[in-house]
């Protein structure tokens, strides 16, 4: 949901006080300025916790902030495992007090731990590019109407992938695998056949 920082603060009777150490990354928001829906890819892991219900941040807890994107696609993070996975949409986002990042739709966060964090919600892969009023919503109830009565069934095709992605990415490290240079669902199907024969690891994503 799109809304200045006035309007929000109004609204909540919350502050919007970005922390020191993001005023030095980022530029705060003045009180007209108005932030869009904010959008993070938090990592296979991250993405499979969300979707069970047990993530408790978008970023390490160690960290102050998170980078945020205004881009439902991922931005230049994760295209790939966004087309795949999804991403998670903060559909209150002034509620992390962000600032305004060095790259145009890039936004820097308070790390915030999502429990009781209103408006945190996955954004299944088919709705990833589609034609959605993010500007105007405020609850996952009105996101799930773009996606019609398939939401569920996605969510639980994604999740059995994400636990093989990670199935077959815990397989490789074990046998002493390589890091690549990319994100493994970034990687060409036929480098990753290959990387897993000459380790002996049985596909598992890969194959399906």
């Amino acid at each position: 949901m799109k809304e200045s920082v006035a309007a929000f603060e109004r609204r909540t009777g919350l502050r919007y006080a970005p922390a020191p150490e993001l005023r030095t990354l980022a530029r705060p928001l003045s009180p007209r300025n108005a932030c869009p829906t904010l959008f993070r890819y938090p990592g296979p892991e991250g993405q499979r916790d969300h979707l069970r219900g047990s993530l408790r941040r978008l970023a390490p807890a160690a960290r102050e902030g998170v980078w945020l994107t205004s881009d439902p696609r991922g931005g230049a993070g994760q295209p790939s495992a966004v087309r795949l996975f999804g991403i998670v949409a903060l559909l209150e986002p002034l509620r992390l007090s962000p600032c305004a990042g060095p790259e145009r739709g890039t936004y820097l966060g308070a790390n915030l731990p999502l429990r009781g964090l209103p408006g945190v919600v996955w954004v299944p892969p088919s709705l990833v590019g589609a034609s959605v009023p993010w500007d105007r919503l405020r609850s996952e109830d009105q996101l799930r109407r773009h996606a019609g009565p398939l939401w569920d069934d996605e969510k639980g095709r994604v999740l059995e992938a994400l636990s093989r992605y990670l199935e077959e990415l815990q397989a490789l490290r074990r046998a002493g695998a390589p890091g690549t240079q990319r994100p493994w669902c970034a990687t060409p199907a036929p480098a990753r056949r290959a990387l897993l024969e000459r380790y002996g690891v049985r596909p598992a994503w890969t194959a399906a």
